[in-house]
Parts: structure tokens; C-alpha cells; sequence
């Protein structure tokens, strides 16, 4: 009863209150006790969550650090050989992002890697399974020179492959012996050179649609493939002398390497004996040395432990290793791709002024730093941002060695050109001082599918860039003067820098490309060497005994990987579509490369 009665007065009461006005000033303080309390409620369980997942990340790398620790690598084993394969692409520059997605050894980091193994006394030898192999010309003959290096050093080098062509097999040929399987399904490419260029002017004609092709230097040929359904004679002369220098540099070295006459190697090659041909007949022909199956082979050699060069370098990783800091310092900076003025996610691989500008001014002001490696691979780009780097380079305080990759060429020359001192790979592609300004042409498109543009202007060369309307004589030699003002500023920057006479640098332009032996010749590279020769004479020239490299990482940020990688990785590891990459174009041209002057030169090392 008691109970009955007190509910009844608790009701009586909630009733009075409810007839009872509520004021604005009750009601903002009821607000603010129901936010405290929410706020609290919120502070309270969000310190839980961070709280749960500290403990929760501690116990995740006690467990890792405990399976590490399980998982362990045995140290390397004695008497090892190591087995490499150079299918993958070895970029130049190195790039460091989250998660290590695609964070691959550069091709200096490959090199320093070499370097380890030859003062390995453990490691007897090397076997190269070579196949496809994605290096570029340049990087084949550094890497021929580390191989030399090795075997001084008392390790063995063997080859196997079950396919040769140009490329591997003059890589093989500093091998101490060449293997092949024993059956006929292998076989060789090697041959003498077929070089094709598509020219689209028929196909234009046929969809109406053209291209304004300007150009600076008689042998400046990019774009003429938009103009001419065939070679020019300029670009055929051009490149018929490049592709005759590299494959009779290939020839002499097989006849050195394999003690055949060079004229017997050099008939047999260009009457095809070795396309298509049996690893039987290119033993005949003292090409290879051995014809045996790989694990035959291992047997043989009496082998007992290998392991890959990757699980070599895990191994090493973890054993302990005390280094003391060296005080001096080379930097090394990477200008790989497309030079652009700003990042354009169109190109993959881009050069942009302001990323090389604060390298350069970085490497500059460190104390410890006393030189810089410029090492560049690049086929060029826009006029306006080579022209920066140029500047950039030239106005260094510390002395800037350039190292040439595969490609230096147009852009790519014109930066390199600022260095205090170049250096260049035999078969290294440079030169290609010139200028081109492409404008596509739609208008008789336009017109046949019935778009007529009726215009309201006001001024001469408006609408200069306009691709629905033909060029008029005055806009093409408006663009013409500007080009040729431009490229006699290219001319005038390569004879500033490598202290020539405009004159002697005008003989060797107007757009001609030279292999890097014949741009020493020229004068337009001083010393031939790879990427090494170049910070070890840099050294020499600043004094330097005990020095250090160091490289200039790229951060790739987070986003940009997933925008990147992740539409490849559903295409091609969820829907199991392996060619996905010849699908997704590897290199895109930006805007920025057609409209106005450029110095560049695309698709050289595909072409030569």
C-alpha cells in the first residue's frame, strides 16, 4: 500500500510539472547537461578504443617479433652460389612509399648489391638465368663491367637461358661459360636489326584528321609520323648510322669474346644461321659452351648449395653488421621520364623542376655533402621546364657530375648540359638538339560530321591553338620564329655549358641523336662510364678518401599508390587478366607536350 501511494504522489507530481512552462533558460541548461554527458560519454569510450588498440598493437608486434625470430634465416651458407634473374624492370630512381608497395631495388642499389657479393668469400659464383631481360642499353654495359669486376675477383659467372637474343647474349658474353638446355625447343634471335616506325598520315587522311608539325633542325623527326606515311631521309640516315654502330659494336665483341673472325660472325648473323636456330647449332658454332639441362648442369659442377640473390641479401640483412658514418658525402639525384613543369598524372614517369630544384638546393646547403651525381634518364620534354633545370644545375654551388643512362637525349641533353662534367655509356642515346611544336588539326573532322563554328575575335592569333580550324601561313610562321628563337636559346645554353662556340654546336643539332662513344668525339660528353666511374672520379676530383653515397628517395604518397597500382591489381590478380599492363598504356603524353615548342624525343630506346 505504501509503495501504491508513493507512485501515485510521484505521478501527481510529474503531471504538475508538465503543466508547468518550460523557460528558454531550462531549457539551455538541460542542453548543456545532455552535451557534457554525450561528450563524456564520447571522450570515455574513444580513450577505450585508443586504449584497446595500444594493447592490441603491442601484442601484434611482440607475436611478429616472436615469428621473426622463429622464422629466422640461416645465415649464408659456404661455398654458395647465387642465382639472378634480370626479367623485372631495374628503375634508376628510388621510391619510397607506404607499405613498400613496389619500393624495388634501383639499379645503383643492384649495383652496390654486386659490390657486397664480390667481397663475399662465401659466395663462389654467380649463375644469371637470363630470358627476357628488361634493362636498358646502358645499364647491359655497366652491369658487363661489374661482371668483369666479379670474375676478377675470383668468382665464377655462368650463363643459363633457354632463349638468346641481341640483348642477353651480349650480356652473356661475359660469362666464364654459356648454357643452354639440351633439346631443340630452345633455341636464339640473334640477328642482325629491323627497326619499324608507324606513320599515321593515311590513316589521318582517312578520319580527316592532320597535324601541324613544326620543327627545328632538319633532323628533329618527332612528329613527322603524323605528316608523312614514310621516313624522312634526314631520320633514316640518322638512325641507319646509330643501329649500324651498336650492332657492329655487338659483332666485334662476340668475335673478341668468342674467338671467332669477325667476318665469318658477321656473315652468319646476317644470313640469319642464328634465328631460330637449336642450342645445338650455336654450340657448333662456338656461340654457347654447354648443352645440358639446368639441374644436370648443377650436378655436374658438383654445386651442393645455391640460393637466389634475393634470399642471399635476407640473409645478409640480418646479420649483424656495425658501419661507421663516413663525414663526406655524394648525393646522388635521379631525373627519370618525362620532363614537365608540373606533376600530370597522365605521365608515370616524370622530371619536374620544382621536385630536382629542392634536391639540388638540399644536397647543396648539407655540409656534408661535397658533390652531386646528376643521373639522368630521360628523352625530354617541355622546352620551358628543361630550361629551369638547366638553370637549377648551373647555378649549384658544388660541383654537379652528370651520369647519362640509357637515354639523355633533347630535354634530357639540354639539363645535362649544365653539369661541370658528363659522362655517358658507350650505347647511352643523347644529343637530339632541337625543337617541334605539334598542333592536331580536326577542322575538315569537324566539317564533315557537320559542326560549323562561327567566330567572334578580336586580335591577331586569338585562337592560335584552336584544333577545329587549319593554320594560316602567319600562325604557322608565328609559331616557327618562336620555336627557332627558342631553339637558338638550346644552342646558346649546350655552348655556355660545354664551353663550345655556338658555331661547332650548330654542326652537331638540329636535331641529330648520337650514340654517348660518338658524342665524346663530338665534344658533347666528356668521359665514357656508367653511374659508378662517375661518383668515383667525382671523389677523386674533390679529394675525397673516405666518402659516402647517399641517394635522394621520392615519397609516393598513399593515395597516389592506390590511384596507381590498385585498378592493375583488381584487373589483373582478381579477374586473373595478366595482360591488363600491355592494356593500361605505360607512358602518357600530357597536354603540355603538344601546342607549344618542346625539346623532346620520345620512344628512343624502344626505337634505337
Amino acid at each position: 500500500m505504501e509503495n501504491l501511494e508513493n507512485n501515485m504522489k510521484e505521478n501527481i507530481n510529474d503531471k504538475k510539472t508538465e503543466n508547468v512552462p518550460v523557460t528558454p533558460k531550462k531549457k539551455k541548461k538541460k542542453f548543456f547537461r545532455w552535451l557534457k554527458r554525450t561528450l563524456g560519454f564520447l571522450f570515455l569510450e574513444l580513450f577505450k578504443a585508443i586504449f584497446r588498440l595500444i594493447i592490441l598493437g603491442l601484442a601484434i608486434f611482440t607475436i611478429s617479433k616472436l615469428i621473426k625470430i622463429d622464422n629466422r634465416k640461416p645465415s649464408v651458407p659456404e661455398k654458395v652460389y647465387l642465382e639472378v634473374s634480370l626479367a623485372e624492370k631495374v628503375n634508376e630512381n628510388r621510391i619510397k612509399n607506404p607499405f613498400d608497395i613496389d619500393n624495388k631495388m634501383n639499379f645503383y642499389g643492384f649495383l652496390k648489391k654486386l659490390n657486397q657479393i664480390k667481397n663475399d668469400k662465401r659466395v663462389q659464383g654467380i649463375i644469371f638465368k637470363l630470358g627476357y631481360m628488361s634493362l636498358n642499353n646502358a645499364q647491359i654495359e655497366e652491369l658487363k663491367l661489374k661482371i668483369s669486376e666479379l670474375k676478377y675477383s675470383g668468382k665464377k659467372i655462368y650463363v643459363y637461358s633457354e632463349n638468346l637474343d641481341n640483348r642477353n647474349y651480349s650480356l652473356a658474353l661475359e660469362a666464364d661459360k654459356i648454357i643452354m638446355p639440351n633439346n631443340s625447343w630452345a633455341g636464339s634471335d640473334i640477328s642482325g636489326y629491323s627497326a619499324r616506325y608507324p606513320y599515321y598520315k593515311n590513316l589521318g587522311d582517312n578520319l580527316l584528321i592532320s597535324a601541324n608539325v613544326i620543327h627545328i633542325g632538319d633532323y628533329k623527326s618527332m612528329g613527322e609520323n603524323y605528316t608523312s606515311s614514310k621516313m624522312s631521309e634526314e631520320f633514316k640516315t640518322n638512325t641507319k648510322r646509330i643501329l649500324d654502330k651498336r650492332y657492329m659494336n655487338f659483332v666485334s665483341d662476340i668475335a673478341l669474346k668468342r674467338g671467332i673472325p669477325e667476318n665469318l660472325i658477321n656473315k652468319k648473323i646476317l644470313d640469319g644461321d642464328f634465328v631460330m636456330s637449336s642450342p645445338k647449332v650455336l654450340r657448333e658454332s662456338n656461340l654457347i659452351d654447354e648443352t645440358i639441362y639446368y639441374e644436370d648442369f648443377i650436378k655436374e659442377n658438383k654445386i651442393d648449395s645455391k640460393i637466389t640473390i634475393e634470399e642471399y641479401f635476407e640473409r645478409v640483412a640480418e646479420e649483424l653488421e656495425y658501419k661507421i658514418e663516413k663525414k663526406d658525402k655524394i648525393a646522388i639525384i635521379y631525373a627519370e621520364g618525362t620532363i614537365v613543369s608540373e606533376d600530370s598524372p597522365k605521365i608515370e614517369n616524370k622530371v619536374i623542376p620544382k621536385d630536382i630544384k629542392e634536391k639540388l638546393e638540399k644536397a647543396d646547403e648539407l655540409p656534408n655533402v661535397k658533390g652531386i651525381v646528376l643521373r639522368i634518364n630521360s628523352p625530354g620534354g617541355s622546352a620551358l621546364a628543361s630550361d629551369i633545370i638547366y638553370e637549377a644545375v648551373r647555378t649549384t654551388e658544388i660541383p654537379v657530375y652528370i651520369s647519362m643512362g640509357g637515354v639523355a637525349a633533347s630535354g634530357g641533353y639540354y639539363i645535362a648540359s649544365a653539369g661541370d662534367k658528363i659522362y655517358s655509356d658507350k650505347g647511352t642515346i643523347t644529343g637530339s638538339i632541337g625543337v617541334v611544336s605539334i598542333i592536331p588539326d580536326l577542322s575538315k573532322l569537324a566539317e564533315k560530321i557537320g559542326i560549323n563554328f562561327d567566330e567572334i575575335s578580336n586580335g591577331k592569333y586569338t585562337n592560335l591553338y584552336d584544333v577545329t580550324k587549319p593554320l594560316s601561313d602567319n600562325e604557322k610562321e608565328k609559331i616557327y620564329r618562336s620555336s627557332l628563337i627558342g631553339y637558338n636559346e638550346f644552342v646558346e645554353k649546350v655552348a655556355l655549358g660545354r664551353k663550345m662556340s655556338v658555331e661547332d654546336v650548330q654542326k652537331i643539332a638540329e636535331g641529330r641523336v648520337w650514340l654517348g662513344e660518338e658524342a665524346k668525339d663530338l665534344g658533347l660528353v666528356d668521359e665514357i662510364g656508367g653511374l659508378e666511374k662517375t661518383i668515383s672520379d667525382l671523389a677523386k676530383d674533390l679529394n675525397l678518401k673516405e666518402y659516402e653515397v647517399i641517394e635522394s628517395l621520392e615519397s609516393r604518397k598513399l593515395e597516389e599508390i592506390l590511384k596507381k597500382f590498385l585498378p592493375k591489381y583488381i584487373f589483373s590478380s582478381v579477374l586473373m587478366d595478366k595482360n591488363i599492363s600491355k592494356i593500361i598504356p605505360k607512358y602518357d603524353l600530357s597536354e603540355e607536350l603538344f601546342y607549344k615548342p618542346v625539346v623532346y624525343t620520345p620512344n628512343l630506346e624502344t626505337f634505337y
